[in-house]
């Protein structure tokens, strides 16, 4: 009875320290201080930019230094085409793309200008972390992709096709381009159909609808271009 009285009073005070100052306990516990930044799958508005992305530790990174160069990019072997967003506008698809990305194995670039601030990681989603955001490639312009993939076919999809998109006999270094989300912005046809295009492709729907979600579109190419390829580094 007498140890259990004279323990209570340390063990309240210890309690409403670390109440106090929950600094403290984040940093002799880095995972609890990424749980805190979180709320419902998105990051809380009062955290840092930089303090989406995290490594291994859950230690808070810069989305940049996550990312893959263009130069790495292109020596990579990989096992799906890659997928090419030019000029996306809303980051939540984005967010569902390196997701997408980072479990195919396929590796996404993004072409700016972007709609939304990428280095300030306003993706808001608690899902990213290092290993998601090191399939993803920043490219100034679309210039800046093409040199870096000479040796690329790329597929640009989009409703001014004719041929339908599981016509392509696929290959894992090609690139599947898709432009921005439909708005007030018309599609830059000089990028869809420019020379560097090899081929124009489509998704079949049902006409005088709105087209499907972008990254619904990716994910139906990319897994059908993956099956055609065996489904190689899955399981």
């Amino acid at each position: 009875m007498t140890n259990e009285t004279a323990l209570t009073p340390h063990t309240a005070d210890h309690q409403s320290t670390d109440e106090a100052n929950p600094a403290s306990s984040s940093a002799s516990n880095p995972e609890s201080k990424v749980e805190k930044m979180f709320e419902y799958g998105y990051r809380k508005s009062n955290y840092g930019p930089d303090e989406l992305v995290t490594d291994a530790h859950g230690n808070p990174i810069s989305v940049v230094d996550a990312m893959l160069s263009a130069e790495k990019a292109a020596a990579t072997e990989t096992v799906t085409p890659h997928l090419c967003y030019y000029s996306p506008r809303i980051p939540g698809n984005t967010g569902s793309a390196i997701r997408l990305c980072a479990v195919t194995g396929t590796i996404l670039h993004l072409v700016e200008p972007l709609g939304f601030n990428l280095r300030d990681t306003k993706l808001r989603r608690a899902g990213l972390d290092y290993h998601d955001m090191a399939h993803v490639v920043l490219h100034p312009n679309f210039e800046n992709l093409v040199e870096s993939m000479p040796n690329s076919r790329i597929i640009a999809f989009t409703a001014h096709a004719t041929k339908l998109y599981m016509e392509i006999e696929y290959r894992p270094t090609d690139i599947l381009l898709f432009g921005p989300e439909p708005g007030d912005i018309p599609d830059p046809m000089d990028i869809m159909a420019g020379p560097h295009v090899a081929e124009q492709v489509r998704l079949p729907m049902r006409p005088s609808l709105r087209s499907l979600n972008l990254t619904n579109c990716a994910s139906i190419a990319i897994y059908e271009a993956w099956r055609q390829l065996g489904f190689a580094g899955g399981r």
